[in-house]
């Protein structure tokens, strides 16, 4: 633990130096000496500038008229033409160097020149150690020592006098040398020793809040919340205040609109059920933070009406091998699951190495009734027990190389292996004006599900202030086989039916991308890029039935489908700060040429169409003193239909279930206004959006008394809202993060129209009991809610977990009760042209878990590289 706390220690000290030099002064001075313009900075910028005489001279005049400028830029603009230099330290200094002394010049300039090596217990040398010299305790002069661990100091040495030599540097303990010149051998070589793990004098009193309100994004820190451990990353989302996820594995922002899910830059393009499936994969312990981004500039793709979700990772930082390992199990009422994983960081000179394993299998059962009344006064009736058995395997290794200072390259590869096991059992009773009819019917559903993702990129720093190229290549290659055997045996002979559906796919998708930034001295800061993604879907339904012991092709239920999909996308942005006032504004253009090949049907249909994605966003500062601020945006936005519902096929799931593609699907598009403001930690908006075309799943009757489900194109769909952040800390060990949102939302098609208001509140508590343990229990309710013709019931659970740290706080042990009062249940009431579904299921919602986590560590501090990606969009929609 000690080891985190000098970690974020060192990051919180680097972030203050990051945020001096950002921070802007406006300084009018010409003609004077450069001594007044270090004394405007260290009144303006609160940092203290300290240079020696003979380096620093008042005959060196400058002239100097900015208005609101960076720190750094001021320095970078006027001292090369005096042959200085500056570094920012983290003790609060600005140090100002001679770049004829760094070069090793002008050592006639100066009568003395003090030299040295600084270095670590094993010789390496440290980079940009500070030096300050004294005597009779007062600072006369201060340097920073280079990249090589070497140091020079100039100064007007008188013979038998005392002097104190501090060095210093990040993730060492200072070092203190008191000498008598000229005796000075012993500070030739100067050794400094890494600040040891116990770092008892060290005490860290606060830690981030679980939420921070970012102008243009909710921040939820995972890192050392109560959701950091013993959850996978599905479950994260579930338990993440303004994220609602739900049965089916969709996810949302407030509302009820999709979203776009990235995962360290790299957003995910899979069906919603495989990327439930590996979000699963993911261990809570890895995730840093959640970024919840409801309306994206126009840097980021356009897909995804509702916004995005943006899961950032941790990044180790330090020098060595670092890494994490971690065990769980959990027992769902009587069926067991349990995983396990292990990751790495490797770091050696210019070389970055990182990588990740784990695995999962759980077992669980659930039961479910479904009643159905028929508008010809027929009646339907299952119940229906479940079983499901899975296993799960994901594997990624990444290397980044910096080839120099301002340049890296990066390799990821990633490969996820799902095998996905339901066994389904069904008593149904069907009654009607002959005769009833009851029977049995039982279901196996065999999924394997495999993906892999490439990907190369290249990064270049143009200059100091941000400016940038970013170039990035991905292949993606997945593929699933699905079997689904089915049988049924009624009382009525002519009803019994064996049939199995094969649905194999295999998807392969490239793209390549590049974005330039350029920030301009006068604060315009500009953002361009484009982009090219070509897709390729392969489907097939085969639907075999059982017929005098042999297998026969049903060749009306069987297709083979392909679909060819290009995109070209470029966007421009501009963003600019008039004192509290940022203005960013952006559009972005995306070209869309798909073709679909209806082999088995011999049907073919295409799409050509460009779309312009505008936005808008302001944000006014209101109260520094409290970080308080206003913010209004507006964004078009839209959701491409996914590859499996734009396939014409029909897929028979029972005797009365049926699923059905739709080729004839248009995306949906979204206009969204949203109003905001923050004040400290507590935070509120309002927004409104409409979305044309909107796409949603609709149930309807058909001939035979079977329910058909097939993706529609509503004709609009309204929806307003708001929500609502608010911590509170009780006591010194008590804290309560809170959360309310509510939105109401209409669906139209044509003469048929739903209506619905939802609210959705999340209490979390966290209580630190000194040298005992962590407890953490939150309360989550979610009011009724509606999607397409589907009114779905309230749900409410309470959570309860208990932490303990030992072995210095390495070893992680917890202990975890969800869902205490098994309160959680799924109903949901479907009603169209004259037939009502009245659905119920209980899944394991109450498990009790157990979880071991071990954390480990060597070398020094440094940043694992990052590896991007730019499949965004389409893999969200490859639809396994």
């Amino acid at each position: 633990m000690m080891k985190h706390i000098l970690m974020f220690t060192i990051l919180m000290l680097g972030c203050s130096m990051l945020f001096a030099q950002q921070k802007k002064i406006t300084v009018s001075l010409k003609n004077q000496p450069i001594s007044l313009l270090f004394q405007e900075i260290q009144n303006k910028s609160g940092y203290n500038v300290i240079y020696s005489d003979e380096i620093v001279s008042d005959t060196m005049i400058v002239t100097a008229n900015v208005n609101r400028v960076a720190v750094n830029q001021v320095l970078e603009d006027v001292l090369p033409s005096k042959q200085l230099y500056y570094k920012m330290l983290a003790d609060g200094m600005i140090v100002i160097g001679s770049t004829k002394l760094l070069n090793g010049e002008a050592k006639t300039a100066v009568k003395m020149i003090l030299s040295g090596l600084i270095v670590d217990l094993k010789g390496n040398p440290i980079q940009f150690g500070s030096v300050a010299l004294l005597m009779n305790n007062t600072l006369i002069t201060g340097n920073i020592g280079t990249e090589t661990g070497d140091y020079q100091l100039a100064h007007q040495f008188i013979d038998q006098q005392g002097y104190v030599l501090k060095v210093s540097s990040m993730g060492y303990e200072p070092t203190v040398i008191n000498f008598v010149y000229p005796d000075t051998i012993k500070l030739r070589k100067i050794v400094l020793k890494e600040v040891q793990n116990t770092l008892k004098t060290v005490t860290v009193t606060s830690s981030k809040p679980l939420i921070e309100r970012k102008t243009d994004r909710y921040v939820v820190n995972i890192e050392g919340s109560v959701l950091a451990n013993g959850n996978n990353g599905l479950e994260v989302l579930q338990k993440t205040p303004g994220i609602w996820v739900g049965n089916d594995g969709s996810i949302k922002i407030r509302g009820n609109q999709s979203v776009m899910v990235m995962i360290n830059d790299v957003v995910q393009r899979m069906s919603e059920n495989d990327l439930a499936e590996y979000l699963r994969t993911l261990r809570s312990e890895d995730i840093s933070k959640i970024e919840i981004i409801a309306s994206p500039p126009s840097e980021f793709e356009a897909s995804g009406s509702g916004g995005i979700i943006h899961i950032v990772l941790k990044k180790t930082r330090r020098d060595g091998l670092t890494g994490t390992v971690a065990s769980q199990y959990k027992q769902q009422e009587n069926r067991p699951a349990y995983s396990g994983g292990f990751t790495f960081n490797y770091k050696v000179q210019r070389l970055y190495l990182s990588g990740s394993i784990s695995a999962g299998k759980d077992e669980s059962n659930s039961v479910a009734t479904n009643d159905i009344s028929y508008a010809d006064q027929s009646l339907y009736s299952s119940n229906t027990e479940r079983y499901n058995n899975n296993g799960r395997l994901m594997a990624r290794v990444g290397a980044g190389y910096d080839i120099s200072d301002n340049q890296s390259i990066g390799f990821q590869t990633v490969q996820t292996i799902n095998k996905l096991n339901q066994y389904f059992n069904s008593n149904i009773s069907f009654v009607n004006t002959a005769q009833p009819l009851t029977g049995t019917a039982n279901s196996e559903w065999f999924r394997r599900p495999v993906l892999n993702g490439t990907t190369v990129n290249y990064s270049l720093k143009i200059d100091s202030l941000g400016s940038g190229l970013k170039i990035i290549g991905d292949y993606i290659n997945s593929t699933k086989t699905e079997l689904n055997n089915f049988r049924s045996i009624y009382t009525l002979t002519s009803k019994n039916s064996t049939y199995r559906n094969n649905t194999p796919n295999t998807t392969n998708l490239y793209s390549l991308q590049t974005d330039f930034t350029k920030i301009f001295k006068n604060g315009i800061s500009f953002k361009s890029g484009l982009k090219f993604a070509s897709t390729k879907r392969d489907n097939e339904v085969l639907n075999e039935d059982y017929v005098d012991g042999t297998w026969q092709l049903n060749t009306v239920l069987s297709n083979q489908f392909i679909y060819k999909e290009y995109l070209s996308m470029g966007y421009a942005s501009l963003e600019k700060t008039f004192n509290r006032l940022s203005i960013k504004a952006g559009l972005r253009a995306e070209h869309t040429t798909m073709d679909g090949n209806s082999i088995t049907g011999n049907e073919k249909f295409n799409r050509n169409y460009l779309s312009l994605f505008p936005s808008v966003f302001l944000s006014q500062k209101i109260d520094e003193k409290h970080n308080s601020f206003g913010f209004f945006s507006y964004s078009r936005r839209l959701q491409r239909p996914s590859f499996a519902y734009l396939n014409p096929y029909r897929l028979q799931f029972d005797d009365y279930l049926t699923q059905l593609g739709n080729p004839d699907l248009m995306p949906e598009y979204t206009h969204k206004l949203e109003l905001g403001a923050t004040w400290k930690d507590f935070s509120a908006d309002i927004y409104y959006s409409i979305t044309t075309d909107k796409i949603a799943q609709l149930a309807s009757p058909v001939a035979n008394n079977v329910i058909e489900y097939q993706p529609m194109n509503f004709n609009n769909s309204n929806e307003y809202g708001f929500s609502l952040n608010a911590p509170f800390k009780i006591t010194k060990w008590w804290t309560m993060n809170n959360s309310l949102a509510g939105y109401n939302l209409r669906y139209t098609l044509n003469d048929f129209s739903i209506l619905q208001t939802t609210f959705y509140a999340r209490a979390q508590n966290m209580i630190v009991l000194k040298k005992l343990a962590e407890l953490d229990f939150a309360l989550d309710y979610r009011s009724p809610f509606v999607g397409a013709n589907t009114r779905y019931a309230d749900q409410f659970s309470t959570d309860l977990g208990i932490n303990k740290r030992v072995l210095n706080k390495a070893l992680l042990l917890r202990f975890y009760v969800s869902d205490i009062f098994n309160t959680s249940r799924e109903r949901e009431f479907t009603e169209y042209s004259g037939t009502t579904i009245n659905f119920y299921q209980k899944r394991p919602t109450r498990t009790f878990s157990f979880y071991v986590g071990y954390t480990f560590s060597s070398g020094k501090k440094f940043s694992n590289k990052k590896i991007e990606q730019s499949n965004d969009e389409e893999k969200s929609r490859i639809g396994n």
